[in-house]
Order: C-alpha cells, then sequence, then structure tokens
C-alpha cells in the first residue's frame, strides 16, 4: 500500500550509543516520536486507545530530538538483552524521523511532539539498573520537566490499565502528568 500523500519512511541512520550527558547544555528545538496506542480496543478490534485518564504517560517506542546545532539524538528503551539489564539508551542520528500517517488500524504512528517543550536542556538520570542501564531520567527543559521512564502500559481488563517498569517503551510525563496535545489526544 502506498503512503497518503504528505507521509513517507522514516529517514533513519544509527551511529553510535551515547551517554545522556551528552545533550546537557544543549538546546532542543523539536521533538519526533513513534507512539504506541495503550489498547487495540474491545478484542483488538477498536478503536484505537491513545489515552486514558487512569494513565498518566505518553507511551512510545522511541524519541527523536533535535538540537539548535542541528544534531539529531535518538532515545529508546531496551527489553532484557540477557543481561538482566533494562534500560534507556542514546543513540545519534544523521537526520530525524520524519512524521508519517499510520496505517488503518496500527497501533503505531510516528508524529511531532508539539506538547514537549522546547528549550535548554539539563538532564539528570534519576535511576540506574546495572552498570549502564538508565532507568528514568529527568531532563529539565526550559523550566518543565520531562521525565522519561524505561516502562510500558498494558491492559489488564477492558479498559484497566497499569504500568510495568523495566519494560521496552518509554513512558513520558511533564510536570508529573501525562503531556497532551490538541491534535492528538
Amino acid at each position: 500500500m502506498a503512503p497518503a500523500a504528505g507521509c513517507g519512511p522514516p529517514t533513519l541512520f544509527l551511529m553510535s550509543s551515547l551517554p545522556f550527558s551528552q545533550l546537557a547544555g544543549h538546546t532542543i528545538v523539536s521533538w519526533v516520536g513513534t507512539e504506541m496506542a495503550l489498547s487495540e480496543g474491545l478484542q483488538g478490534e477498536g478503536p484505537i486507545v491513545w489515552a486514558h485518564p487512569s494513565v498518566q504517560y505518553l507511551q512510545l517506542i522511541s524519541i527523536d530530538m533535535m538540537l539548535s546545532d542541528g544534531e539529531v539524538y535518538r532515545v529508546l528503551s531496551q527489553s532484557d538483552d540477557g543481561s538482566g539489564y533494562y534500560g534507556l539508551y542514546l543513540e545519534r542520528l544523521v537526520a530525524m524521523e520524519a512524521p508519517s500517517c499510520p496505517e488503518s488500524g496500527s497501533i503505531y504512528r510516528t508524529r511531532m511532539l508539539n506538547e514537549l517543550p522546547i528549550g535548554a536542556v539539563t538532564i539528570v538520570v534519576r535511576e540506574s539498573d546495572g552498570p549502564s542501564a538508565v532507568l528514568r531520567i529527568e531532563a529539565i527543559v526550559d523550566g518543565s520537566k520531562v521525565t522519561l521512564l524505561s516502562g510500558e502500559v498494558y491492559e489488564r481488563d477492558e479498559g484497566n490499565f497499569f504500568v510495568a517498569e523495566r519494560d521496552e517503551s518509554i513512558l513520558v510525563q511533564v510536570d508529573g502528568v501525562r503531556p497532551t496535545s490538541n491534535l492528538w489526544g
């Protein structure tokens, strides 16, 4: 199936894994993320659930940040790779992933994250797992606290959710609550 007009394949080239301190002192000018839905809906037949009042996180599988100097970084989260550790990690990209139109019924959508603040960033690693796995970081961006947590939201029963930490998604809050957007709800 051909993508809809204005939507195209992502542009992505990984370079290397880096410490989060690499972002300190820089200015974030834009964010793009691949969001993962909380639920596929009733018995997996829709409608797709992107947000729920009981879930205070935005759930993503990747987050790209463009800095004012043109550098681009991506945050990912790994599941247990056999080492027994889980966590977030940072990679440098050649180009930022472009927002794209999701396929009908897909639980993934790549979009601009306009609900996240832009500005100068300070990074604090709040929780680690093992020698190099980062479970939770706080990025202070233009005075707002952006928390990134290695975890995932699971549906327990139809419409009831719980958060599992140490998982392969990235859970995001701004100032302790789920960031919201007028465009995506």
